[in-house]
This record gives structure tokens, sequence and C-alpha cells, in this order.
């Protein structure tokens, strides 16, 4: 006996169309009315978005790079509860409470997100950490999301007649030792955006602009267990396995070379005679897998930028001795204030063996 067929002629449609109709209207309507009281009783539910203190500049000669948002006073929360931090942008676009005229004759730290203080306070900051611990101030030109094409950018970008006493590149090995041709990606003309939605694009929108997406998300990444599902249902990806996509074992010696020329064509924007250190951040993967892959990245640019002759500082014995756990977030890959406090004092230490002129006494305008 074959299976009942269901036949929906015009009639039975056009008594199930109101009901139908009625359902999508009444969930639209307790939608909006949630997304109105969230709004209401939990202003907070915009922290969760970094596009509010990020933005873009063009920088002639180097093309875009990211900046903060002029003028930005607000916070910033880890949606999964890693961290809640104050965020504030100087007219300039850097997280300084300084305008940038205060930036010379300082120490300049260049970098991406573990530079610019990511999930930490501004005094946490490796840069704070560094300026306390030497007596001599900082200044913070780094900018999240920023490749060493960016801090050349960035260098660029600062007004003309002032100087730094020295720069502190901080050189993040899980993504920022890549396959870089500056110059071509200066002149290469930016991409139209693109129409299609994609899942990471429709987040973004989501995160930005709708509390109660904020709220659920939130709700749900904070119970571990569902987290797990989200991750293996493919609709939320492990934030530590991310870095991997863009690494290939076979195209290391390219990054590394590549990595390396940037580095040295940022060197040459630095007036001859200031300390010019790249401080190396090491990889979670290194850390926590003795990956050999990041390994051979760290050692391959510190050879790579020796025969340069500029200057490095490792770090990956000091965090490894602390231990990947006391020295980053639960789940977002960067460091805690621990990890910074362990890069900052490092750094000073540096300081004071290779460039001990820099002490409060020569600390002329500041």
């Amino acid at each position: 006996m074959g299976a009942k067929r269901f036949d929906f002629d015009d009639k039975m449609i056009r008594r199930l169309l109101p009901n139908v109709l009625l359902t999508a209207a009444a969930t639209v309507v307790s939608i909006l009315i949630l997304e109105g009281a969230i709004r209401i009783l939990m202003p907070e539910w915009r922290n969760f978005s970094s596009a509010r203190f990020l933005t873009s500049v063009e920088v002639p000669g180097y093309g875009i790079t990211s900046i903060g948002t002029p003028g930005f006073d607000g916070w910033f929360s880890q949606n999964n509860g890693d961290f809640r931090t104050r965020i504030r942008i100087n007219a300039f676009g850097l997280r300084n409470d300084e305008p940038v005229a205060a930036a010379d004759g300082r120490i300049w730290v260049l970098g991406d997100s573990f530079s610019f203080g990511w999930g930490v306070a501004r005094e946490e900051s490796y840069t704070q950490v560094l300026a306390d611990q030497l007596g001599f101030p900082t200044y913070n030109v780094a900018t999240p999301g920023s490749s060493v094409c960016g801090w050349q950018a960035l260098y660029a970008r600062m007004p003309k007649g002032i100087r730094p006493a020295a720069v502190v590149v901080g050189l993040t090995i899980e993504n920022r030792v890549a396959l870089l041709d500056c110059a071509a990606t200066a002149m290469a003309p930016q991409p139209e955006e693109s129409t299609v939605l994609s899942l990471l694009a429709v987040k973004a929108f989501l995160t930005r602009h709708a509390a109660l997406y904020n709220v659920v998300s939130v709700s749900l990444k904070r119970i571990e267990i569902i987290n797990t599902i989200l991750v293996r249902v493919g609709l939320i990806e492990d934030p530590s396995r991310i870095i991997l996509h863009g690494h290939d074992p076979a195209k290391a010696d390219a990054m590394i070379a590549a990595t390396a020329i940037e580095i040295d064509r940022l060197r040459t924007l630095v007036p001859k005679g200031i300390p010019f250190v790249v401080v190396l951040f090491p990889a979670r993967f290194e850390l926590r897998d003795q990956s050999g892959h990041f390994r051979y990245l760290r050692l391959g640019i510190t050879e790579a930028l020796a025969w340069r002759r500029i200057s490095t500082l490792d770090l990956f014995s000091a965090i490894q001795g602390a231990g990947l756990e006391a020295t980053h977030f639960s789940h977002d890959g960067h460091w805690n204030a621990r990890g910074h406090r362990i890069a900052g004092e490092a750094i000073a230490r540096w300081f004071s063996i290779n460039a001990a002129d820099l002490s409060p006494a020569h600390s002329i305008k500041n």
C-alpha cells in the first residue's frame, strides 16, 4: 500500500496562508519587542563589537591601514567573558591619552593587536609596563589587524617634525610572518565591496547592530558544552585554529624572507642611530603543541633579521616559563595582563643593556 499523498489545492493554501502570515508577523513583532527591551535594559550590548573603535585610513604611498576611531572612548568586551576593558583613542587614531605631538622623543611601540593591548587596560599593556620599568615614556603606534605593511604606513603617517627615541616592533609569529610585498599591495587597486553575504559578514553585521543577537550569542558561548557543539557543527570556529588557515610549511622560507625584507624597509624609515628592536611574540601552537613549523618561523626570522643587522628579542622562554594559561586569556588568543607584564619587563631589560642612555634624565620633553 503506497504512502498517502497530500495535494495542496488552492482552497487549502488560502486557508493556511492567513495563519502563516499571522505567525510570521507575530514572530517579527516579538523579535522587535525583545530587541527594543534589550537595548533599553542592557545598553552594554554594543561593547562586543570592535568595529566601534576601529576604522581605516589611506596613507599616501603606503595604501590603506587600520587605525583607531578618533575620539572614541568606551568599553570593549569579549563575548565569552574573557575581558571587559576601556578603550580610549586620541584624535590621531592611536590608543594614547596624550595627543600625537607628545610622541616626540618617546619610545614608539609598533605592532598589531598584541601591541595595541587587546583585552587589557592601557596601564596594563606592555607599552606602559615598559615605560614604568624603564622610567622612560612610551607612545603606542599599534593597531589591531595590521601587518608589517601597516606598520610602515603607521610610522610614515606620524607627523613630520617629531621623531622617536627608540622603536619597538612587536612581531606576532602566528600571523605576521607572511608572504608580503608592501609596495605592490599599496599600488594595487582596492577591491570593490562584495555583495555576497558570507556567514562571517552576517555575524559581523549582527554583532554591530543587533542587541538580541549579542545577548543570545554571549549566553550560548559562556556555556562550554554549547560552545563546543557550535564549533563542531561549524557555526563558529575554534579561535585557536583559525590562524592555521594561512600557513603552508612548504612556504615557510619564503614567508621568513619576505617578512625580513619588509621589516628592513620599516627600519629605513627610522632615523639612523635610533635603537630599533623587533620583539618576537611566540605562537600558542609552539607553546602548547611544540609545533615544529612555528618554531622554524621563530628561529628563521631571528636569523634573517640578524643577517640584516636588526636586533631581536625572543620572548619564547619568558612566556613558556610562566605558562600558556597563565599568560593568555582562556578563549581569546591574546595576552592577559600577566603576559603583558612579562613582555614589558623583558623589553625593559633589553633596553637597560643595549640602550642604557634611555633614562629619565634623557627624556627632555616628557
